[in-house]
């Protein structure tokens, strides 16, 4: 339970206990704080200057927090020349493209990145102002707050250490963000009573447990006309996702710049077991960016964001040609994330292997290009398919990890 604390000294509020669950990824970053959930792309953009004031009015300026998010950040967790004013999220991508930073998905090392804590401070500070405003019409000068954080880097680079490093960086430093709101300025102070880490993959199978029946229909629909056709009949029905805690489940997570391939019995990472590969969406566009400039013979020259902004316009003159360029990308992420579920099912797991479950964001854009020929890998090796649907396939990792949060990393001992 949140409580909070207001005081006269400075027109301070102070709350305490906010479990945030922050799901880093190279794409987006996901939050859940009190049961809200609520996003931003992983990109961020530095200013030299304070923006141009064009909106005075503090009641707009709250409600389109989430598109003009412009925060001053002072934190020891980051380097000392990465102090300072940023736009966040929608509002680094709507201009100067070739200005932003976002993570570089070859490099990894999501731990020492200054970009996640940025983001992470960001829009604990965003929940706070929000909330304060919807509750009260109006804003304090300053805010303090004590939060319980979880997060989670790839199992490709995942280890204790690392995850300790990342941990320490939220944990042992006071964070200051100061968010512009038109000619307002608002300060809220962080500190981290606690900050957990985990490997990204493992808090999905805690969300898919607590899902409903409709994430298995249309698998429950695939496996009985299979076995009608077969006249075979199943032996072990999953009728509902908590059936999936008795199973040995190789999970494939698709992401933007990593794929993690998780092995579990039931809720237990086998660890030894769980790796990751430099997978995903996020290489399919840049290698299609390579192809679309190589066609244009280096007449211009496209970045992975102008090309994204090409793709998603169907009016530009050049949509054509990157559309086919990310389907032929696409093509050959889809062709390795293959080849590794394969690999790594024999050689982690000795075919083992009760279900593959294939979620995240990177699912979704896959999906054309891999159902089909891993579903003929499942059937070869006795196993079965379950293809998380679009809806439920993104936010599993940051769901999980609020569930982590309130039932086991900062439950209150009795």
């Amino acid at each position: 339970m949140n409580t909070k604390v207001e005081t006269d000294i400075g027109k301070l509020t102070t709350k305490t206990n906010m479990k945030v669950a922050a799901d880093i990824g190279n794409s987006t970053t996901k939050m859940i704080v009190e049961d809200e959930l609520f996003s931003q792309p992983s990109v961020i953009r530095r200013l030299m200057k304070n923006p141009q004031v064009t909106e005075t009015d503090l009641k707009k300026n709250v409600t389109n927090l989430d598109e003009n998010l412009t925060v001053h950040i002072t934190s020891a967790a980051i380097k000392g020349t990465a102090n300072g004013l940023y736009v966040i999220g929608r509002k680094a991508i709507t201009t100067d493209l070739d200005k932003v930073q976002n993570m570089n998905i070859k490099l990894g090392n999501k731990h020492k990145h200054d970009l996640p804590v940025i983001m992470i401070l960001s829009m604990i500070a965003r929940k706070i102002i929000k909330d304060e405003f919807d509750e009260k019409g109006e804003l304090a000068e300053s805010y303090s707050a004590t939060c319980e954080l979880s997060s989670a880097i790839p199992a490709s680079e995942f280890s204790f250490e690392k995850a300790e490093i990342l941990e320490k960086r939220f944990a042992a430093h006071k964070h200051t963000v100061i968010v512009h709101l038109g000619e307002k300025l608002v300060t809220v102070v962080l500190n981290f009573k606690k900050a957990k880490v985990t490997q990204e993959g493992v808090p999905a199978i805690f969300a898919l447990l607590s899902e409903d029946e409709t994430i298995l229909e249309e698998f429950n629909n695939l496996y009985k006309k299979k076995d009608e056709e077969d006249l075979i009949q199943d032996n072990e029905e999953i009728t509902k996702p908590i059936d999936l805690k008795k199973m040995k489940i190789f999970h494939v997570d698709i992401g933007d710049g990593t794929t993690e391939y998780i092995y579990t019995n039931g809720v237990n990472p086998i660890l030894d077991a769980c790796s990751g590969e430099k997978r995903g969406v996020g290489h399919a566009t840049e290698e299609a960016t390579v192809l679309l400039n190589e066609n244009l013979n280096g007449l211009m020259k496209i970045n992975r964001q102008s090309f994204m902004s090409i793709v998603a316009d169907n009016t530009h003159n050049l949509h054509a040609e990157a559309k086919d360029a990310l389907d032929i990308a696409k093509g050959s992420q889809a062709n390795f994330i293959l080849e590794d579920t394969i690999e790594k099912v024999s050689n982690k797991t000795g075919n083992n292997v009760d279900i593959v479950v294939v979620y995240g964001g990177g699912s979704i854009q896959f999906r054309k290009y891999l159902f089909d020929d891993l579903k003929e890998f499942a059937d070869q090796i006795k196993t079965k398919l379950l293809w998380i649907p679009e809806k439920n396939a993104v936010d599993l990792n940051v769901r999980g990890l609020d569930i982590l949060n309130r039932k086991v990393f900062f439950r209150k001992k009795r």
